[in-house]
C-alpha cells in the first residue's frame, strides 16, 4: 500500500513537471512584438538592444539584453501588457513597462526615467491601438504648446555635451540632484540654456546646467508630472 502511494506521488509530480505552460507563455504572445529592439535610455546609460523571444523559459516568455547597463542589463523575460509589454528581471519582477506611441514603444524604468524602444527587426506597431488616457499611451507634453513632443525629445540629450536646449515650461533650478535641495533660480519657457550632462536618479532624470558663467552648477528636471500628465522640461535643441 505504501509502495502504491509512492508510485502515485511520483506520477503526479511527473505530470506537473511536464504540464503545458500557460497559453500566453506557450504561444509566444503577439508575434508582431517578437524580435530585436533598439533601446534609448538617455543619460549616461546610452543605447543598447533588447530581444523579445517567442519561446518560453521558466514559465515566462524569454528576453535578453545586449550591451545594456543598469536595470536593463538584467532583463531575461517579458510579458504582453494591454497594448504593450513589460520587461522582467531575473527574479520575475517588472523592470520597465511599455506602451505604443507613434510607431515606437514608450516606457519608464522602475526609477521613473524614460526609455524609448524602436523596432529593429521589422516589428509592426501600426495595428496597435493605444489605450485611452495619458498613462496608457505615454505622450510627453510641452507645456508652452500643450502638444506631444517628437520621439527625439522624449529622451535626455545624448551629446556630445554640452548641448543647447530650449525650456518649455517654468521650472526651478536646484543646487543638487535631489528634489529636496535648495532652489537657486528658475528657467522659463522659450529660454535657451546649456546642459552639461543628465543623470538617472531616484528623483528621475536630472540635468546639470552651468550657472554664474560656469562658476557654479544647478540641476533641472527633464520630465515632470502635472495633473496626472507627463511633461518634458525642455526639448533637445534651440
Amino acid at each position: 500500500m505504501a509502495f502504491r502511494r509512492l508510485i502515485l506521488a511520483l506520477m503526479a509530480a511527473l505530470s506537473m513537471a511536464t504540464a503545458p505552460l500557460p497559453a500566453q507563455a506557450q504561444s509566444g504572445a503577439p508575434h508582431r512584438l517578437v524580435g530585436m529592439w533598439n533601446v534609448d535610455a538617455g543619460g549616461p546609460v546610452g543605447k543598447c538592444q533588447i530581444e523579445l523571444q517567442s519561446h518560453s523559459f521558466a514559465a515566462r516568455l524569454a528576453a535578453r539584453s545586449i550591451m545594456c547597463m543598469g536595470p536593463l542589463a538584467f532583463v531575461n523575460g517579458w510579458a504582453p501588457d494591454r497594448n504593450g509589454f513589460v520587461l522582467l528581471g531575473l527574479d520575475g519582477r517588472p523592470i520597465a513597462s511599455f506602451a505604443p506611441s507613434r510607431g515606437i514603444m514608450n516606457g519608464r524604468l522602475s526609477d521613473g526615467s524614460l526609455v524609448v524602444m524602436r523596432p529593429a527587426g521589422g516589428q509592426s506597431l501600426e495595428t496597435v491601438r493605444p489605450a485611452p488616457g495619458n498613462g496608457g499611451n505615454p505622450c510627453y507634453i510641452r507645456e508652452d504648446t500643450g502638444k506631444c513632443v517628437a520621439p527625439d525629445d522624449t529622451v535626455a540629450p545624448r551629446g556630445p555635451h554640452p548641448v543647447r536646449v530650449m525650456i518649455t515650461g517654468l521650472m526651478n533650478i536646484r543646487r543638487e540632484r535631489s528634489l529636496e535641495s535648495q532652489v537657486v533660480g528658475q528657467v522659463k519657457a522659450g529660454q535657451c540654456i546649456i546642459v552639461n550632462a543628465c543623470f538617472d536618479t531616484k528623483w528621475g532624470v536630472r540635468c546639470e546646467i552651468p550657472m554664474d558663467g560656469g562658476a557654479t552648477r544647478g540641476f533641472i528636471l527633464k520630465y515632470y508630472e502635472k495633473k496626472g500628465r507627463d511633461y518634458v522640461g525642455f526639448v533637445n535643441r534651440c
